[in-house]
């Protein structure tokens, strides 16, 4: 009795399952449906729901240590960020692709038009930040500064995933700063861009903590280049646009406030907003549908918040030129101490050890069976 629980047990630690591939995970949590899967914002979730089975969990974090001591206790099966953990954990990891790229952009709110009844007036228009905005990323990823700052806050993987052309500047016709109209007007009045920020949280120390004052990490850095050239963007009269502060404005809502883009509370969002992910109204507090945005069939509905019917989000915002790619990476907990194939290396000696430990116990039984025939 004793043997045989002690074969099953070794057959347990035998054949314990390294998740390190993609196709590995799909399929342990197709097997095991409710299982765990842990992110950061509902948008990484919604990034990669297409490959994952049914039944899986979403489970949210705000800040990566955690959601990376969850993975390691057993809590969630995996994680999944759009960058990679702390490099500190990366030996108790197993981290791969989760073959999608996502694309991230800043995000601001379109003008009124006949596509877009639910966007802002002339006052606010963010047609002229826009073009303010392209130029300066444009600017900053030609001087190779965004590939810099990966490799200052590495680990840090960066897709060139461009949907501008860096080297052609005279697609990004910058305004006069004295003929700037709408949000561009009023940056460059008060000397000030408010930015859309989820948070705070702590996402990494190489993507961003934004929990320090100032934030560290790759993302922080981005914006700050991006508002460096900002500054010293002029129109064709020459007159540079000057000093420009960032101030954030968090919100950790749900649903998010997109309304602080159409009302003027922030400028713009953060670069890092993904643009494939869902928008599904702007999240207003309200009592009555006209309270809302109206909409081509309407008004947005009020639910306590403004609502409508779920919409990518680069259809119902204006977008920059994309800031960046990332890897979306899933992780797992490493059960052995060696790296992807190894583990089943030491699967295969482990099997070995078994079947050598069976027959050297079969051996003893038939000696004992020998034994008794002869008394």
């Amino acid at each position: 009795m004793v043997a045989k629980i002690f074969i099953l047990a070794f057959l347990n630690v035998a054949l314990a399952q390294e998740l390190d591939q993609l196709d590995e995970l799909i399929d342990h949590l197709s097997k095991n449906y409710g299982s765990k899967i842990g992110l950061l914002t509902p948008s990484n979730y919604a990034s990669v729901k297409r490959i994952l089975p049914d039944g899986v969990k979403p489970v949210y974090v705000e800040h990566e240590q955690d959601l990376t001591k969850m993975v390691l206790n057993g809590s969630i099966v995996a994680a999944l960020v759009s960058g990679l953990p702390e490099k500190k954990y990366h030996d108790a990891l197993h981290i791969f692709s989760s073959n999608l790229v996502t694309m991230h952009s800043f995000l601001m709110a379109p003008d009124l038009s006949t596509d877009y009844p639910h966007g802002n007036s002339e006052n606010l228009s963010t047609y002229h930040l826009s073009l303010a905005i392209n130029a300066a990323q444009s600017k900053m990823q030609l001087k190779g500064i965004d590939l810099q700052l990966a490799i200052k806050n590495a680990p840090k993987q960066l897709i060139q995933a461009h949907t501008c052309k860096e080297d052609d500047q005279t697609q990004f016709a910058v305004p006069n700063k004295r003929e700037a109209v709408g949000l561009l007007r009023d940056i460059l009045d008060s000397q000030e861009i408010r930015v859309l920020a989820q948070g705070p949280a702590d996402w990494g120390i190489n993507d961003g903590n934004y929990l320090l004052d100032p934030p560290v990490g790759f993302y922080p850095d981005f914006l700050e280049a991006v508002v460096d050239e900002f500054k010293n963007l002029s129109g064709p009269d020459k007159e540079l646009y000057g000093q420009i502060k960032i101030r954030r404005i968090f919100s950790n809502k749900s649903p998010f406030p997109w309304y602080y883009l159409f009302n003027g509370t922030a400028h713009l969002t953060e670069p890092y907003f993904i643009l494939d992910a869902p928008y599904a109204g702007s999240g207003k507090p309200c009592t009555r549908d006209d309270q809302c945005l109206e909409t081509e069939t309407g008004y947005e509905k009020c639910t306590g918040y403004c609502r409508h019917a779920s919409r990518p989000r680069y259809i119902m915002l204006r977008s920059s030129c994309t800031s960046l790619g990332t890897d979306s990476k899933f992780y797992t907990k490493r059960n052995s101490r060696e790296s992807g194939g190894s583990s089943n290396s030491g699967l295969v000696v482990l099997i070995v050890l078994l079947v050598v430990f069976v027959a050297g116990l079969a051996g003893l039984l038939k000696y004992q069976e020998l034994l008794e025939t002869f008394k």
